[in-house]
């Protein structure tokens, strides 16, 4: 008889922790449904119709990508982008975003029933008729981006992501290109007899032990960045560097054509080098001898 209340008291036991952790779950979840409601009507929940997408949402705090927008506070947003889940802030968004959201209300138009996009394109049309340069359009274009500099960068930074290979292969590319043409221009040098130096491998400045090898002073390395007065160096170098080189004039001919000026410029490189020019007092020393 005592063993059997012994274990009628521990299923008494046991039957009352069921109950108790059953109720302390049903209260936890009603706590939770209970906050929820709370919050949701202290920040006014915004739900729309449907969620809205932007492949690109810089805010004050970084940039995120393939975002969808799920819920919407008046202070806050929900969003699911490509590296997981987060809230944001509505005031950390931009203008944009703001507008497409609902946060802001969107520009109004001018006076007299014309939007702003019948405006711009009046004003683009009235500048493209204009034959000077579209400084306004300049301006513009550079108050927007410093405006909306983050967001343009962030659209930078993801299409390099998006596009990871084929900028590897352009950036590739240019090295290699960069590197034939410095080989050209030392081969040059070698060939009228002039050293060309690490020089040769610098973008810009490379053009130095050019203008050496072609016999010309080093003015003229600022004169070929001058607007229109570029012309005369480029038109002289042409001349000198195949004259140093010991070629026809002609092969500066085919140099000054932008067609045929790789043709010259190969041809430059890989021909015979010119014979060494000496000196008068050089050849009368050797006669002497």
């Amino acid at each position: 008889m005592r063993g059997l209340s012994v274990g009628a008291r521990k299923f008494g036991m046991k039957r009352v922790e069921h109950y108790r952790f059953v109720l302390g779950s049903f209260l936890l979840l009603l706590l939770l449904l209970l906050s929820n409601k709370a919050a949701a009507k202290s920040g006014d929940l915004i739900m729309g119709k449907e969620e809205q997408t932007f492949p690109v949402l810089q805010t004050k705090t970084g940039a995120y990508t393939n975002v969808t927008v799920t819920k919407k506070t008046k202070e806050w947003i929900f969003i699911i982008h490509s590296a997981g889940v987060c809230n944001l802030k509505a005031s950390d968004l931009p203008t944009d975003a703001r507008i497409a959201l609902g946060y802001e209300a969107p520009p109004k138009s001018p006076e007299g029933g014309v939007t702003t996009a019948e405006t711009s394109a009046a004003e683009s049309t009235t500048a493209s008729k204009l034959p000077h340069i579209d400084l306004a359009g300049m301006k513009q274009f550079a108050a927007d981006w410093r405006q909306h500099r983050k967001e343009k960068e962030g659209e930078i930074k993801a299409f390099v992501a998006a596009n990871a290979t084929i900028v590897c292969v352009i950036l590739g590319g240019a090295l290699l290109l960069h590197i034939l043409v410095s080989s050209l221009f030392w081969m040059i040098c070698r060939k009228t007899h002039n050293s060309p130096g690490p020089l040769v491998w610098v973008p810009i400045l490379q053009l130095i032990p050019l203008l050496r090898a072609a016999n010309m002073p080093r003015v003229w390395f600022f004169a070929f960045f001058v607007p229109i007065i570029n012309i005369i160096p480029s038109v002289v170098f042409c001349f000198k560097i195949v004259k140093s080189r010991g070629k026809s004039s002609w092969v500066s001919i085919l140099l000054l054509l932008p067609i045929t000026s790789w043709i010259a410029m190969l041809y430059l490189a890989f021909s015979s080098s010119a014979p060494v020019e000496m000196s008068h007092n050089e050849v009368l020393s050797l006669e002497t001898a």
